[in-house]
């Protein structure tokens, strides 16, 4: 079969499953990592013979495609700050939202060694990300999922070198979660599950059906996690340490207000490329207040 066959194929295939711009972006990822050619060797080699083994895995990738299985579980593989993380359905398939959240934070700690705890770690693509960017910082990272932890573990290794980051098994939900580390730390950072159980119904298949619930959904209280990780940084951070948080756009005030009454200041919402809230700063209030 040849290029422009297999890529005929592909799309004609998949055409009533994704919109042009998805399939587009699909064919360029499989392209790129199955046929191993970008666009201009594509246009060039148009007419050529694809090698059987390489047009069977793309024709495989079809199968899967059109029960709306992620590519990038497909793969086993996705880009988050220009590195290559393992994905697999046991971990949370990163966004370039949370990009967002890992660049903000590493532009604003500048290059001060500091210590740092990524709460609901997964694949670790904030923690690694943070801890490629930053390489004095000393980062900790957490997950409920030993499975998760498996793949943080490989993908730390696989990016940093062996022993860079700290990966435990923890549940931030516990009430003994904060006294159960041995060290204060100058940032927590957290993407924790924000959607709520009523706005299931609103989500592709392609997410609903393949991704994590454990890394999803927060039953019917959206701030569940973000009201646990808040009073656990209490006994966490350091005098003037500051929360990230990433967040669900529908609910950036009520988190705000939350973390005010519990006594963080110069709270502060900014939005991602889409324009929507995204990320929450907040910083230890260095004087506790009384009544």
């Amino acid at each position: 079969m040849t290029l422009f066959q297999l890529k005929t194929d592909f799309f004609s295939k998949l055409e009533l499953c994704y919109s042009k711009n998805e399939l587009a972006a699909i064919w360029k990822y499989c392209s790129e990592t199955i046929l191993q050619i970008n666009r201009s060797s594509e246009i060039i080699n148009i007419n050529q013979m694809v090698e059987t083994f390489k047009t069977n895995k793309i024709l495989e990738v079809i199968e899967r495609l059109k029960n709306q299985e992620p590519i990038q579980y497909i793969l086993e593989e996705t880009w988050f700050c220009d590195s290559v993380f393992k994905v697999n359905p046991q971990v949370l398939i990163p966004r370039p939202e949370t990009e967002e959240l890992v660049y903000k934070l590493c532009e604003e700690i500048g290059e001060a060694s500091i210590h740092i705890l990524d709460i609901g770690t997964g694949s670790g693509c904030i923690a690694i990300s943070i801890k490629k960017l930053k390489p004095s910082a000393k980062v900790v990272a957490i997950d409920i999922s030993n499975d998760a932890l498996k793949i943080a573990e490989t993908n730390s290794e696989s990016i940093l070198g062996k022993s860079k980051i700290e990966f435990y098994c923890k549940n931030v939900l516990d009430k003994d979660f904060g006294s159960s580390f041995n060290n204060k730390f100058d940032a927590i950072v957290s993407n924790p599950p924000y959607i709520i159980a009523s706005e299931i119904t609103t989500m592709k298949d392609n997410v609903l059906n393949h991704e994590p619930h454990l890394a999803l959904f927060c039953g019917d209280d959206a701030l569940l996690f973000y009201r646990a990780i808040a009073q656990h940084a209490k006994l966490l951070l350091n005098p003037g340490g500051a929360l990230y948080f990433e967040i669900n756009e529908k609910y950036g005030s009520e988190v705000a207000q939350m973390l005010k009454e519990n006594n963080f200041e110069k709270v502060t919402i900014s939005k991602d490329f889409y324009q929507k809230d995204r990320i929450i700063k907040a910083v230890m209030n260095l004087i506790v207040k009384t009544n």
